[in-house]
């Protein structure tokens, strides 16, 4: 078992870590990428990983908060699951009522994987997954980024 300071220090390494990987990958040319809490250019729609001592996560989630919109980009996106899921390159779960820790409600569409941040070990893993799905949740995403957007500006 840890201490609640030595967890905040292997968690707090293991997100400099990642993000110092997200630093070298090909076609960045110094550019430094960075996707936690990533704004997407569309109100209340964000690129997000979520790591804990269960899973390693890759989502878009739709946070807005006014629930009406929040149900209106989710439903939107819904309609665009099969070309989503085929720039992505495979099937996404897609959560229209998911409960974060805090309670707060939101929309997402994710992947996941077992894992524990607090186990050193598995690092190469989960930031290899990581990595791997947000680039290609990212490329899903841009495909229909121009629908997104014209949808919130049009309503």
């Amino acid at each position: 078992m840890f201490t609640k300071e030595e967890e905040k220090n292997i968690r707090l390494e293991f997100w400099q870590k990642l993000n110092n990987k997200t630093r070298r990958l090909p076609g960045q040319k110094g550019r430094k990428r960075f996707w936690i809490y990533d704004n997407t250019g569309v109100k209340g729609l964000d690129l997000r990983f979520d790591v804990d001592r269960s899973k390693a996560c890759v989502a878009l989630e739709i946070n807005h908060s006014v629930e009406e919109r929040r149900l209106m980009l989710y439903e939107k996106l819904l309609a665009t699951k099969k070309l989503f899921e085929t720039e992505f390159g495979g099937p996404l779960t897609w959560d229209f009522a998911y409960e974060k820790p805090t309670g707060e409600m939101v929309c997402r569409v994710y992947t996941q994987q077992p894992g524990d941040i607090l186990n050193q070990s598995e690092w190469p893993n989960m930031t290899y997954f990581l990595i791997d799905n947000m680039i290609r949740l990212e490329k899903a995403f841009l495909e229909v980024k121009d629908y997104m957007q014209s949808t919130i500006n049009n309503s």
